[in-house]
């Protein structure tokens, strides 16, 4: 395994990570409308991540969504956690979005 990949689950943008048998790479946050923390609200919104995944040698883009398992060949990958949370107060830079990825085999 490339030094680069991290084993723990855990990847900032562009960083990869090992959930399981499969790498993460997560590379744009195409949606982040979860309610902030400093605030009220009806809906709690979601967190939508493109994120490239290498499953047996293949690479594939997908749209993970916060605490949806996505469906593999030999299991599922699920984007778990998104720091840090979202403040009226504080805009998240791209940089400062962290990501966890877990794995249900099958």
């Amino acid at each position: 395994m490339p030094a680069d990949i991290r084993t723990d689950g855990f990847a900032r943008l562009s960083e990869a990570t090992r959930a399981g048998p499969v790498t993460v790479r997560p590379v744009d946050v195409v949606e982040d409308s979860r309610c902030p923390m400093n605030a009220r609200c009806i809906w709690a919104g979601r967190v939508v991540v493109s994120a490239v995944i290498t499953e047996d040698g293949r690479k594939q883009e997908r749209k993970l969504v916060l605490g949806e398992p996505a469906l593999l060949t030999s299991g599922s990958v699920m984007l778990d956690t998104v720091e840090p949370p979202t403040r009226t107060d504080t805009q998240i830079r791209p940089q400062d979005y962290r990501f966890h990825f877990s794995w249900t085999g099958r």
